[in-house]
């Protein structure tokens, strides 16, 4: 057998060593910690809220209309944060 080829079979084995390793750690079955799921539920509405007052802020800067617009954006941006907390929910509870 050539070189080649036995370099080949080598890298062969090691590319399927690799691929046995990554289909091991992203098993599907492994369901996130219920602090987990908590967590990301909360940086769903912190961050949706977070926006709405940046862009409020950004507005009422540039109009000079202060507070109308972060109030606005902040309202808007409470009510994107629930509305993704219910999907983001009613995923989790499906699967």
């Amino acid at each position: 057998m050539p070189k080649d080829e036995i370099r080949l079979k080598d890298l062969e084995k090691k590319i399927n060593t690799a691929k046995e390793r990554i289909r091991g750690k992203n098993n599907p079955d492994i369901q996130p910690s219920p602090l987990g799921q908590v967590m990301k539920l909360i940086v769903e509405i912190v961050a949706a809220m977070a926006i709405g007052i940046g862009i409020g802020l950004i507005l009422d800067n540039y109009f000079n209309t202060r507070p109308l617009f972060i109030i606005i954006f902040f309202l808007l941006g409470s009510f994107a944060g629930i509305l993704n907390v219910f999907r983001v929910a009613k995923s989790m509870q499906n699967n």
